[in-house]
């Protein structure tokens, strides 16, 4: 009995022992738990629920991501479930037995704590892809039993603690994607014999000058990535391949090294080296090209300064080679073995193109841009099968586009841009049934596009029915700066996968087809210096990012969703073009605009008020003057001056009037074929004692000759003058002349509705009716009675004959019921002798005889003198 009730004994103490760990584990996991503020799966929420009953053993039962045996939680695996909260990791640091904490792929935040030094049986740790930071505590070191450590893509930084020689079971390491600093020999020296190492994407220094002195991690490591670091120097001090026979893939690409590339002898295991974007130079190791050397799949070393020539490629292991944006010269090699991508692009490369026909039929991706190939690509059909991406711009290819292109039945990208190919493009191109990328700018084709036109006719002489019937795949096409001319086909409009279109600096012309509309993915379009006219068609999509139509000669008005675009994209070019005022984008602006609108109305009322303010100012001025040289004239006449000697005050006063006004060119126009006399030739007063009326004078009596006493300047009305009225009796001094008789001039009628002679209108009694910059006008009275209106022009206004011809028939030809008509026009041997001739019209206003409303002149005799 004493010996069952002491197992029994032992039993209860045993599970009570038990249940107290279990209860403590599950106390520390509700307690990470409370730091979570959002679960997106509800997996943790929903199961991990602190009344829910334990198994026997005191482990909780069902809960997501935990594993628990024998009341102690072994494994806590939250991976990628999007949680979101202050990750309390020094709870978790209470379970002694826990093994494996992983919960990366969340965005969880916090550091790492000093507890989880005590964590002594954990093997795998992952907090990757998360949100930590500060430094690493020296405490991670003492956990011996880790094997598996990734930190990355957090935000920790600093220098990592000395002692990770102590962690002697660690084989992977990957710390890329943080901040952490210091030397990179300070970190080989201390790893004992790790597999894979990731310390990419810091800012680690120095370089692997000490990995030799640490052969036993040399013998096992696998997978070496110290990529995206500030390294600098020469990659190895010694020759350290030798210890490196485990060494499958080597990444020290974007740093500062320099040197020579190792030889990399005797690492017969390395598949991927990647030594881009530093400074090497010198030549590349044979080694790397040989068949039997190495296992070699993919070699990277662009983007440094290599030299040299290339040599020739005879693995049958090598698929990916990038010797990019180097300084190599020499010719292509003759093959390239069993490679699938080769990039040779930026380099100083020569020779012909033609080589390319040996170099089989593996190849899938072929970038030679930016050398000095000449020749171009050879037009053969039974290779290339399984070529996708060919890019040879920028270099000296010369000849025609190859029609082979168009039937590589996996091709997806052409870019043979900035060559000096010419001819015109093949039709295949454009129906190729996996191109989706097509470069042929900055070259000099010519003729027109290989498309389709829906009306039955092609815009090519080749004959499309050949080609097989195929939906077009095109996103990116490019011909611009070549001398492609034609309209643009409506089989533009088939190409309906398009995304960008360049057509600038061409020839094109006609109009922009209405096809173009049906391009719904297009994206940038750019027609820019060709010779399109017609408009703009309506319907292209909103979602156009860019577009250019200047430089050509459209015309119509921009379509509405095109006005987002600057006038850049319209001007220079196309003068035609009407860009309307685009509308509000949301009604929200309805409000804004209608305040503009009413600022904008105030602002034209004032504008107009200071318009008729002025005016009425200038209109005063003129009646105060117009009452003051009535008021003159009155007291003149008072005094008994003589009609003579008022004619010689309005000649002075005539002659400083003239001086005073501003020339005005007149246009001319040839003689008239029929209808043509003469009329008087005028000379100036000083020139003759016969004096004519000068077009200068016109307003004053001037004596004539003995032989003309009856045609004396006189003061009263003539007797062939139409009757005075009340206005010509009460208005100031009427002067009355008569032109000379000699005829030495053109006199030009429009028609023969009013018909009289030179010498007839040279007899004419005259009075002034006016007078302006241009010259005089007076009121002619004909022998029939039939009233004239004569204008002289000043000297200088018509210079020649021809072009006044022009102008005066263009005014004689304009007919409306409110235009007074012109008769014809007069010109002269002298250059003063320019006379326009149309219908007398009696009336105070323009007003007045548009509006037929008689005003008594008594009544507007008085309001001038008031």
């Amino acid at each position: 009995m004493r010996i069952i009730f002491l197992c029994l004994l032992i039993w209860a103490v045993c599970s009570a022992a038990v249940a107290g760990a279990a209860g403590s584990d599950t106390e520390a996991l509700l307690e990470f738990g409370r730091g979570i503020r959002q679960d997106p799966s509800r997996r943790e929420a929903t199961t991990w629920n602190p009344t829910s009953a334990l198994a026997a053993d005191g482990c909780p039962v069902d809960w997501h991501g935990v594993q628990c045996s024998g009341g102690r939680i072994l494994s806590i695996a939250l991976d990628g479930i999007g949680l979101v909260g202050n990750a309390s990791l020094s709870a978790l640091a209470r379970m002694p037995m826990l093994r494996n904490l992983s919960l990366s792929n969340n965005k969880l935040e916090g550091f790492l704590p000093r507890e989880l030094g005590s964590m002594a049986s954990l093997q795998l740790l992952d907090l990757s892809n998360n949100r930590f930071s500060g430094p690493i505590p020296s405490e991670l070191t003492k956990l011996a039993g880790l094997g598996y450590l990734n930190l990355s893509s957090n935000g920790f930084h600093g220098a990592l603690p000395m002692g990770f020689r102590n962690l002697r079971k660690l084989k992977y390491l990957d710390l890329r994607g943080n901040g952490f600093s210091g030397k990179l020999d300070d970190i080989f020296v201390q790893l004992q014999s790790p597999v894979h190492v990731d310390l990419s994407c810091n800012q680690f220094s120095g370089s692997l000058t000490s990995i030799s002195d640490n052969s036993s991690m040399a013998s096992t490591l696998q997978y070496l990535n110290i990529s995206h670091n500030v390294l600098s120097g020469t990659l190895f001090d010694s020759d350290p391949m030798p210890l490196l026979d485990s060494l499958e893939v080597f990444d020290a690409s974007f740093n500062m090294l320099s040197g020579n590339i190792p030889q990399f002898n005797f690492v017969i295991s390395l598949k991927v080296l990647r030594l881009q974007h530093n400074n090497f130079s010198g030549s590349i190791p044979e080694a790397l090209f040989r068949e039997t050397s190495m296992v070699l799949t993919e070699l990277d070393l662009s983007c440094n300064q290599l030299t040299g020539p290339i040599k020739r490629v005879t693995s049958t292991n090598l698929k990916y080679l990038n010797l990019s944006c180097n300084s190599l010269e020499g010719t292509l090699p003759i093959t390239f073995g069993s490679c699938s991508v080769v990039d040779l692009s930026g380099n100083m490369l020569s020779g012909n193109l033609s080589v390319a026909r040996t170099w089989g039929n593996y190849l899938q991706t072929i970038d030679l841009s930016s050398n000095r190939l000449i020749g171009n690509w050879p037009n053969e059909t039974t290779q290339f099968l399984r070529l996708t991406s060919l890019r040879i711009s920028n270099n000296l290819l010369a000849g025609e586009l190859p029609f082979v292109l168009g039937t590589y039945p996996e091709l997806i990208s052409i870019d043979l841009s900035l060559n000096q190919l010419h001819g015109t493009l093949p039709g295949n191109v454009f129906t190729a049934v996996k191109l989706t990328f097509l470069n042929l700018s900055g070259n000099s084709f010519e003729g027109n596009l290989p498309l389709p036109n829906h009306d039955g006719k092609n815009s090519t002489s080749i004959d499309l029915s050949i080609l097989p019937v195929q939906t077009s795949n095109l996103s990116f096409v490019d011909l611009s700066n070549n001398s492609l001319n034609g309209s643009l086909p409506t089989g533009i409009g088939d190409l309906s996968a398009l995304t960008l279109l360049n057509l600038r600096q061409n020839n094109f012309t006609g109009q922009i087809p209405r096809a173009i509309t049906k391009l719904k993915n297009l994206l940038y379009i750019d027609l820019s210096s060709n010779q399109f006219d017609g408009s703009i068609p309506d319907g292209l999509p909103d979602e156009l990012v860019q577009f250019n139509v200047s430089y050509n000669n459209l015309s119509g008005s921009v379509p509405s969703n095109l006005l987002k675009f600057p006038d850049s994209s319209f001007h220079p070019g196309n003068e035609l073009l009407v860009l309307p005022l685009s509308e509000s984008p949301n009604g929200s602006d309805k409000s804004d605009e209608g305040r503009h609108g009413m600022k904008r109305g105030i602002l034209y009322a004032l504008i107009v008020c200071v318009v008729v303010f002025v005016t009425g100012i200038i209109v005063l001025l003129l009646v105060h003057w117009k009452i003051n040289s009535w008021k003159s004239s009155e007291k003149g006449t008072g005094q008994g001056k003589q009609p003579v000697s008022q004619g010689q005050s309005a000649q002075r006063s005539a002659e400083t009037s003239t001086t005073e006004m501003h020339d005005v060119s007149l246009g001319s126009s040839p003689t008239a074929e029929s209808g043509a006399v003469s009329l008087p030739g005028k000379e100036r007063q000083h020139e003759s004692q016969d004096v004519p009326v000068d077009a200068a004078y016109f307003n004053e009596p001037i004596a004539s000759s003995s032989a003309h006493k009856d045609n004396t300047t006189s003061m009263m009305p003539s007797s062939s003058s139409s009757p005075p009225d009340a206005r010509t009796q009460h208005h100031h001094s009427i002067l009355r002349v008569h032109s000379p008789d000699k005829l030495v001039g053109d006199l030009h009628l429009f028609d023969n509705s009013v018909v009289f002679t030179a010498e007839e209108l040279s007899r004419a009694p005259a009075e002034i009716i006016g007078r302006s910059c241009h010259g005089t006008s007076y009121k002619a009275t004909l022998d029939n009675g039939y009233m004239l209106t004569v204008k002289w022009l000043k000297e200088g206004f018509a210079k020649s004959k021809k072009e006044f011809s022009r102008e005066i028939k263009k005014l004689g030809s304009v007919k409306h019921p409110n235009l007074v008509p012109l008769r014809g026009f007069y010109w002269g041997p002298k250059e003063h002798e320019r006379i326009i001739i149309s219908d007398y019209v009696d009336a105070t206003s323009l007003s007045t005889y548009l509006s037929g409303k008689i005003v008594s002149s008594l009544l507007a005799l008085i309001k001038l003198g008031v």
